[in-house]
């Protein structure tokens, strides 16, 4: 969406807002399927030479988790930046408690923006899909509020997961 004016509730100015997928779910093939029952037959039958039953009990559980996940659908999330921090998710996070900022732009693999959170006990990473946002829109934004760390990437598990997608 273009930026926008509009009054938010609680009197903030929308300087940009649009909708992002929750996660962007990868493609898996049938042979990706029949290499996870593979891996998964030789880690329970390590399991069972090992004599590890709550081994082979973790795994069976893992892997039903992970196909009840993998049939849902992502929901549509509204991102809005205002002149005092960004909405997701129906969450407010201001921009004083944002401490950091960067975008991972490879399209059409990546397009996202991560914002480390402050809490007071530590931190937490927000991950944010473009969706089609032009990310030097949303860097201009949030440069004006938010130091941008220069130089960071996506964290190695995001990777992982997105290349074996796991996700």
């Amino acid at each position: 969406m273009e930026k926008n004016q509009d009054q938010h509730k609680d009197h903030r100015t929308v300087l940009l807002e649009w909708e992002a997928p929750e996660f962007v779910r990868s493609h898996r093939g049938k042979t990706w399927y029949v290499i996870a029952a593979l891996v998964l037959v030789g880690l329970l039958t390590y399991a069972y030479f090992t004599g590890s039953l709550t081994m082979a009990i973790v795994f069976i559980v893992l892997a039903g988790v992970f196909l009840l996940i993998d049939k849902r659908e992502p929901r549509k999330m509204k991102v809005v930046i205002t002149d005092m921090g960004i909405q997701y998710n129906g969450n407010f996070h201001p921009f004083h408690n944002i401490s950091t900022f960067w975008t991972v732009y490879h399209p059409p693999y990546v397009q996202l923006l991560y914002l480390r959170l402050n809490n007071g006990k530590g931190y937490k990473i927000l991950k944010i899909e473009l969706n089609h946002q032009k990310p030097q829109e949303v860097r201009d934004l949030l440069l004006d509020e938010i130091p941008e760390a220069e130089g960071a990437m996506e964290p190695m598990s995001e990777l992982l997961a997105r290349i074996l997608k796991l996700k």
